[in-house]
């Protein structure tokens, strides 16, 4: 079918009504709803007010769930870099049932219900979880530490959900580099940091740089993962969201924030494809 569509110069239209409709009009009708306002009585009112923009640029309290929703993303996504960078080595280097083993690890997350993965750390950090219990069962701990419902609780699911995106995209980058490059360093004199650092790094850049792109934006929009771990008090925007939409019935807030949450987001995406884009005419031009 794909074949015909082209064939007949098909392809491109679809492809441009699907994502039109697929994306460009729930966004349309996001921003339609955050500009209305709510009322108790008549629900949604449909209007053009800037109202709620207004008020949640004005609320501290949205701003300080905002800066732990970037920071909390943003340490999230350095340590995915940090430990995907070994994983993808070995998945790349290893033949066989080792590197299947690894895949089947790596992409467990993703068929399983991020809820079930979230309780699975719940019943490992709780005050009576595993990690707890064994600490107090060889006399390390005399009391439970409390390993849940802070920020380090939220970062450690997180990284264990979004590592997989990290790992395939450095993955793929690894594997397409000319395996003669390293040698010839190492022929040269480099040791094995002078090669990580001025041959593996940079022509990993681009996976590092999509692997980077999807785990920020995937933990800027988690809902379940900060719920279960963080509690109550560490709330995330989608947090917010869904306490406007599903508890208050505030839509047009719900939507407000959800804008704000998809405008933060896309500058700092937008940022970092401009530092890399500059970075990559810098090492060009030396």
């Amino acid at each position: 079918m794909i074949n015909t569509l082209k064939s007949k110069g098909l392809f491109a239209p679809v492809a441009a009504i699907f994502m039109l409709v697929s994306f460009a009009l729930p966004v349309v009708y996001l921003v339609a709803m955050s500009l209305s306002q709510y009322s108790p009585t008549e629900g949604v009112v449909w209007t053009v007010s800037f109202a709620n923009y207004r008020d949640t640029i004005s609320d501290l309290f949205f701003w300080e769930v905002g800066w732990r929703t970037l920071r909390l993303s943003m340490i999230t996504t350095l340590a995915c870099l940090v430990l995907a960078f070994p994983v993808s080595h070995y998945l790349v280097t290893a033949r066989g049932w080792r590197q299947l083993l690894v895949f089947i690890i790596l992409l467990m997350p993703l068929v399983t219900s991020v809820t079930v993965m979230s309780y699975g750390w719940l019943i490992l950090l709780g005050n009576r979880g595993v990690i707890n219990s064994l600490l107090l069962g060889v006399g390390i701990l005399g009391s439970p530490v409390n390993l849940m419902h802070n920020e380090p609780a939220i970062v450690i699911g997180l990284v264990h959900i979004f590592l997989v995106f990290m790992v395939i995209s450095i993955a793929g980058s690894l594997q397409s580099i000319n395996p003669s490059f390293p040698l010839a360093a190492r022929s040269l004199g480099a040791g094995p940091v002078s090669v990580f650092l001025r041959i593996t790094l940079p022509l990993c850049m681009p996976g590092i740089r999509a692997g980077a792109l999807l785990v920020f934006a995937s933990s800027m929009s988690a809902y379940a993962i900060p719920g279960v771990l963080g509690g109550p008090r560490y709330k995330f925007i989608s947090t917010l969201v869904y306490q406007q939409a599903i508890s208050l019935f505030n839509w047009p807030v719900s939507a407000a924030y959800a804008v704000m949450l998809l405008i933060i987001t896309a500058v700092f995406v937008v940022i970092a494809l401009l530092v890399g884009k500059f970075a990559g005419l810098y090492r060009r031009s030396r």
